[in-house]
């Protein structure tokens, strides 16, 4: 199959990921991916074509992001279609319908509903959600058809991603206890991550003396974290907070933390490592992860796909504490973890479900 990826990346987000190892493995079974988004932080071998999709206010935009798709799927000879956000896939629905191509659309959040949304959804002929939360808001925000629905979770490399631990890494020294923090400053992850290090960090680093939090994150990030983080700094007189910047190496940072806190893919790849994961969602804090919880987590893509839900940071903190405290069950919880994202997550089990979509769309 000759295959178009459609996404708009501003900035380095779990879309991206998601789409780099579909397109690793889509590309070991024979098939050719071209790809299009705004920017590209990933390294992907494939060809690609950088196209402003997030400037879309303009008619003239529009028309001339739909034009170029057109000139790209005739160059490429594209069979179909795969967009991984709003903003790709109306400009690819337009441009398949003149084109004769079929889109396939990932959701991967809660989208804003508007009324032209609403009557102009504009996924394509299949939709892949990510997770439950965002199945039913499909149905019930958008009128998508249940039957037009495939419910399949993020894959993740679980050979990439494994338990090797490698301390040296970041200049960190053994005797450090080291929870890493994965994400983005923008939006809400953002502002959760100033009132973590503020209300969360300093609980923890009283209890757990030897602690260290790494940032992990490229990008800008604002002033009022960059001083709550030298303040917590000057209390402990020590770099306890270390911002990391970008990082190319997201296994071997997983892998030599004790533990991880994040959402989405992140807690997928945390796990996958072998760690425990603490999942702080954009709209709510699961916790810890465990047996218990674990449905919660997958429904709501660990915390970022549901209604916003107030945070009890004394409850994170504790709960951090504890599992700090207490190696053994640490382990424990990585070891279920990566058992449970080699039964349920593993790319290979992912990319062999995409590929049933594709068929089934291209047969018709």
């Amino acid at each position: 199959m000759n295959l178009l990826f459609v996404l708009s990346q501003k900035e380095l987000t779990g879309a991206e990921t998601y789409a780099a190892s579909l397109i690793g493995d889509l590309k070991a079974k024979g098939h050719k991916v071209t790809l299009v988004s705004d920017t590209l932080t990933c390294e992907v071998d494939v060809p690609y074509y950088p196209l402003d999709l997030n400037n879309r206010r303009s008619p003239f935009n529009r028309i001339r992001h739909i034009m170029t798709l057109v000139r790209i799927i005739k160059e490429q000879r594209i069979d179909l279609i795969h967009a991984h956000s709003r903003a790709s896939s109306w400009p690819s629905c337009f441009a398949g319908r003149l084109t004769h191509i079929p889109l396939i659309t990932t959701a991967h959040c809660i989208y804003p509903v508007h009324l032209s949304s609403r009557f102009f959804p504009c996924f394509g002929d299949k939709v892949i959600a990510i997770c439950g939360a965002v199945k039913d808001h499909l149905i019930r925000d958008f009128g998508v058809n249940s039957k037009d629905i495939f419910l399949i979770p993020n894959g993740i490399d679980t050979e990439r991603f494994r338990p090797v631990r490698q301390v040296g890494q970041v200049g960190l020294v053994r005797q450090e206890k080291i929870v890493s923090w994965i994400g983005r400053f923008s939006g809400p992850r953002g502002r959760l991550l100033e009132e973590m290090v503020e209300k969360v960090f300093p609980v923890v680093r009283n209890a757990i003396p030897n602690l260290k939090l790494l940032i992990v994150a490229g990008g800008n990030r604002s002033i009022a974290l960059e001083r709550r983080v030298e303040i917590v700094n000057q209390q402990f007189n020590y770099e306890a907070i270390q911002f990391t910047g970008f990082r190319e190496d997201i296994p071997d940072i997983c892998a030599l933390s004790d533990l991880v806190i994040g959402a989405g893919r992140v807690a997928l790849e945390a796990m996958a490592c072998g760690r425990p994961v603490i999942a702080l969602g954009e709209n709510k804090a699961i916790g810890l992860i465990t047996p218990e919880n674990i449905s919660d987590g997958i429904y709501t893509n660990f915390g970022d796909c549901c209604h916003e839900q107030s945070i009890e940071w004394d409850k994170l903190a504790l709960s951090i504490i504890e599992l700090l405290k207490n190696e053994s069950e640490a382990e424990k919880s990585g070891c279920w973890g990566r058992d449970l994202i080699l039964t349920q997550f593993e790319i290979g089990k992912v990319v062999k479900e995409i590929e049933g979509v594709y068929k089934s769309v291209l047969e018709k």
